[in-house]
């Protein structure tokens, strides 16, 4: 399916369809929300600065374009205003005044520079709904700080648990930025929760989260304990890692001292990538029957798993790594396609290991349209992963690729009832900035 900016297709509309976001988001976490919301049907009006959002100018495909920016912001409207500039900013309050929701992603202290702050807005538009993400959120000793998803991995515990080093240094999750994409995800969900709010009470709130919230709130097992059961255990660790540090001990040696504390999982053995007779696979049982199955398929003996639930107490690290080098060995006696029609008809969970390369003539990638094309105005043909969700009464795939930087600055302003020649006084002026299409002919 291609979708071709501009237009609609036989799509119903979108669940958010009559929603207008205005997002002076940057960078991650902010256009990753607000594109959920694009991707749902509401107008989100990107509101950057002259230059753009910074995101354009990572690893540029071309001026003012990269990839990174085409996968966060899909769906939107580009309008540039210096919102620096009074009259940058007296445009932005129009905008908000016509608007269900605002959403930034500026240090704290920044929105009130520019006037932008909640109770500013509030008094230009009562029943806005305003979401607000920073680093490490308002109050607090981390409060001030700006950062990135980088440090909320590395703060919030996230690169500890991954137990990832290179060169002696501690190395997070690199495929996606999870403390951005979650904070996107939850701003997404207040903001949608606010909305339903409002329909009953008529008044908008304001919306808090922090990349260092997200980043603890979605780590379910290191930051889930039992305090009767492990408090005891965490301070006894916690000064073993005091006297080693006071030792001078590496950032390695503590690692090390954390696993022998904290203990390797045993089940690791049907929860992993296996080499085949020609590639790798991917096997996932996280119970004994499905455990049962991968391990009678593959010919291995292994009693500790017979039980209705798993018992550790019954296995060795010698007896998983016994059962480990025969896992292996018998992995390696088939191919991948052969194995994946064996767990098919098993029921094991299995799937093929795919270079992200692959992805684009994955069978079930192009079965279910997940990697579509999109028309963009200077770049012609691009692919973007879409968003997940299918709705049966509501569209949920947006049909227009991220806009060129200041797409839609003239007709967005136009509709606030600036004509042409205010418009071109206030791009002499560098308040705005107005796209011009390519030249067809150059």
């Amino acid at each position: 399916m291609s979708n071709e900016a501009g237009t609609s297709g036989d799509l119903p509309p979108g669940a958010l369809d009559g929603v207008r976001v205005v997002d002076f988001t940057e960078y991650i976490a902010g256009p990753y929300g607000t594109m959920m919301l694009a991707d749902m049907g509401a107008e989100v009006l990107k509101v950057e600065p002259l230059t753009g959002d910074h995101w354009r100018h990572q690893g540029p495909v071309a001026p003012d374009e990269s990839r990174p920016f085409l996968g966060l912001n899909r769906g939107k409207r580009s309008v540039v205003l210096n919102v620096w500039d009074e009259r940058g900013r007296e445009l932005a309050h129009r905008l908000v005044a016509t608007a269900d929701a605002v959403v930034l992603n500026y240090r704290p202290g920044v929105a009130q520079q520019l006037g932008l702050d909640y109770e500013t807005l509030r008094g230009v538009n009562p029943q806005i709904v305003y979401a607000d993400i920073t680093a490490f959120g308002h109050s607090g000793p981390y409060s001030h700080r700006g950062g990135f998803d980088l440090l909320s991995q590395a703060s919030a515990g996230v690169m500890a648990y991954e137990g990832r080093i290179t060169d002696g240094a501690p190395t997070g999750v690199r495929t996606f930025a999870p403390s951005d994409l979650v904070s996107g995800m939850y701003t997404a969900f207040a903001v949608v929760s606010a909305l339903y709010r409002r329909q009953e009470t008529g008044r908008g709130q304001s919306i808090a989260t922090s990349l260092f919230a997200s980043a603890l709130s979605v780590q379910y097992r290191p930051l889930s304990q039992v305090e009767r059961h492990d408090a005891t255990e965490r301070a006894a660790f916690l000064a073993l890692v005091d006297n080693a540090r006071a030792d001078g001990a590496t950032y390695e040696e503590i690692a090390a001292l954390r696993q022998r504390a904290v203990g390797r999982p045993m089940l690791q053995n049907y929860y992993r990538v296996y080499p085949t007779q020609d590639g790798l696979l991917a096997v996932a049982c996280l119970n004994n029957r499905l455990r049962r199955a991968l391990r009678d398929a593959v010919g291995v003996d292994d009693p500790s798993i017979e039980g209705p639930v798993y018992d550790p107490s019954g296995a060795t690290a010698e007896h998983v790594t016994a059962v480990k080098d025969a896992m292996e060995a018998g992995f390696r006696e088939r191919s991948s396609a052969e194995w994946l029609e064996l767990f098919d008809s098993l029921g094991v969970p299995a799937a093929p290991f795919n270079l992200t390369e692959e992805l684009y003539n994955d069978p079930h990638v192009i079965a279910n349209d997940l990697i579509p094309e999109y028309d963009h105005p200077t770049l012609g043909i691009i692919r973007t992963a879409r968003s997940p969700v299918e709705m049966s009464e509501s569209s949920s795939a947006s049909l227009h690729a991220a806009p060129t930087l200041g797409a839609d600055t003239a007709t967005v302003l136009g509709e606030l009832g600036l004509s042409q020649a205010e418009l071109d006084a206030l791009e002499a002026d560098g308040v705005i900035v107005l796209w011009q299409p390519p030249d067809e002919g150059a």
